[in-house]
């Protein structure tokens, strides 16, 4: 039997999550319907091994594949390429599904054609076991509709809400960045000018885990790691000012307003720096190769950029604020919580 979804679990040293991850997406209901391939990202702990006991019990439907690391994106590349189901999606290794909403996710593509689904997710406070229901939308749910007519409702959500349709990875060459973080955005930008149908489901499929400590989005995280940052901005760039002639207008105006949200975190990022010197010349850097691609004279991008530059570079007082209290460590974390939010609210 043909499958229906390709579910990939990007897995790197995820072996006390993998026995936690399985459980929730194995249903007999659905079990002979689903592809899941964990592709360990050059695990050194027993993660390969853990999940090979579950490849074992269900041979029809789990796959293990280990290869040598590569980062989050290697994983998801060799997932699409690997993919053998109608649909896809990206469970991480340290997250989960809602088992019955899976369920239901499933079922429900068994009987449609459309190039992307979006669902709710939840937010799994690792702190507080606070679970938080997000993108919850007020949009008509359950009807397949043209996505350029809704995506300025829905935007450019995270990719926790997203199943797409295999052949728009596979058809369009879509291939993320490797050995470097933040290519989640590549992920859910990069098919948009391909996809011509879409529904919104109403139901929570996904669980996120959040406050582990371990992620990326962390500001701290951020700096050390802002060079990534830096160079994944700069492909979207290249990606959203190349776009097909074919992409609707609408589709073109929300991947702009995506990368003007880039523009400013890497403001922040940049702001955060502790040393003055790298501080203000990774700032200068980054503005001039603004000036230089006339991005700056784009509206989307000049309305959000002056909450952090002004017309000649210079830095103002909100941001300057912002960088004095993220150096504070006594607020740090309650600083860094708000900035999280922040750039997830930008994010929805």
């Amino acid at each position: 039997m043909s499958k229906i979804l390709t579910v990939t679990i990007p897995s790197y040293n995820t072996e006390k999550y993998i026995d936690e991850c399985l459980p929730y997406l194995i249903d007999e209901r659905i079990i002979s319907d689903i592809e899941i391939l964990i592709v360990s990202d050059g695990s050194i702990d027993n993660t390969v091994s853990v999940a090979q006991k579950w490849a074992d019990k269900y041979p029809d439907s789990i796959r293990v594949i280990d290869k040598e690391n590569g980062g989050h994106g290697s994983t998801i590349n060799r997932g699409i390429l690997e993919a053998t189901g109608k649909y896809f999606k990206v469970v991480d290794g340290d997250d989960w599904v809602v088992t019955e909403n899976f369920v239901k996710l499933i079922e429900f593509l068994k009987g449609v054609d459309v190039d992307l689904i979006n669902n709710p997710y939840f937010e799994h406070d690792e702190e507080t076991a606070d679970e938080t229901l997000m993108m919850a939308l007020k949009i008509q749910a359950n009807q397949i509709v043209q996505h350029d007519k809704i995506i300025e409702q829905i935007k450019i959500p995270p990719m926790h809400t997203i199943t797409y349709r295999t052949s728009i990875l596979k058809d369009n060459k879509i291939k993320i960045d490797e050995k470097m973080f933040y290519v989640d955005v590549e992920y859910i930008t990069f098919p948009l000018p391909f996809v011509k149908k879409s529904v919104y489901l109403d139901f929570p499929v996904y669980v996120y885990r959040v406050n582990s400590g371990t992620q990326s989005m962390a500001i701290g995280n951020m700096v050390k790691n802002r060079a990534m940052h830096l160079k994944m901005t700069k492909h979207v760039w290249k990606f959203t000012k190349n776009l097909p002639s074919s992409t609707p207008e609408s589709v073109k105006k929300v991947l702009m307003q995506r990368f003007s949200e880039l523009v400013f975190a890497q403001y922040v990022i940049n702001l955060s720096i502790s040393d003055k010197t790298e501080r203000k010349a990774e700032t200068k850097t980054f503005t001039e190769f603004l000036k230089t691609e006339k991005v700056l004279e784009i509206p989307e991008i000049l309305n959000l950029s002056k909450l952090v530059v002004r017309t000649n570079g210079s830095v103002i007082s909100p941001a300057v604020k912002l960088r004095n209290v993220l150096q504070n460590k006594k607020t740090w974390r309650k600083v860094e919580r708000g900035l999280l939010n922040t750039l997830k609210k930008m994010r929805n």
